[in-house]
């Protein structure tokens, strides 16, 4: 089975899960930080969860012992523990991402990547995010990122469409329409 659908299909039934539990966005939390906790450091969580040359019990309290001190919602951990037992645990990125666009669905919102030249003063972000929101007529949940190649203004990605404010856009297209422009002969 395709990892696209595989991980579609475990977050179709975990979304459906939180919905009955009131809890999709907690769980969508979780999901992100049991994710970051395979990934810090130098992975040594991940290695231990996704090793086959680890006996299954040992890799089962290892992740006893880090939920145990997580607290997370009951229903991420058996998700987690089904993960493990499956060996399905590598699938984490990719059911994490399908569940947290089903949930942006159910809850009617839409993700954006905004980059810019220089971290936001948090009155003029919230001014990004309530324009974003106004434009795409719903809720926008912002994820930052700073660059400063842009020189100035800012980049706004929703899904496959990006808009792009930046100063180095204005001179790439500055530029193009002057290389295309006719020599004018100088008398």
């Amino acid at each position: 089975m395709a990892e696209s659908t595989l991980a579609r299909r475990y977050a179709r039934a975990l979304v459906e899960i939180g919905r009955e539990h009131g809890a999709v966005d907690a769980i969508a939390a979780q999901l992100g930080d049991f994710e970051a906790s395979l990934t810090a450091g130098d992975g040594l969580l991940r290695t231990v969860l996704e090793n086959p040359g680890i006996a299954p019990s040992e890799r089962r309290g290892v992740l006893d012992a880090v939920l145990a001190k997580a607290g997370y919602h009951p229903m991420v951990e058996r998700f987690l523990r089904l993960l493990l037992v499956k060996g399905r645990m590598a699938a984490l990125p990719a059911i994490r991402a399908a569940y947290l666009t089903l949930s942006d669905d159910l809850a009617g919102r839409v993700r954006a990547q905004v980059t810019t030249a220089r971290a936001l003063p948090p009155a003029e972000a919230q001014q990004v995010v309530d324009s974003l929101s106004a434009t795409l007529g719903k809720p926008v949940v912002v994820r930052w990122a700073v660059d400063a190649s842009l020189i100035g203004g800012l980049r706004a990605q929703v899904g496959d469409t990006v808009y792009d404010a930046t100063v180095r856009a204005r001179l790439d297209t500055l530029l193009g329409t002057l290389l295309r422009a006719p020599a004018v002969a100088q008398a």
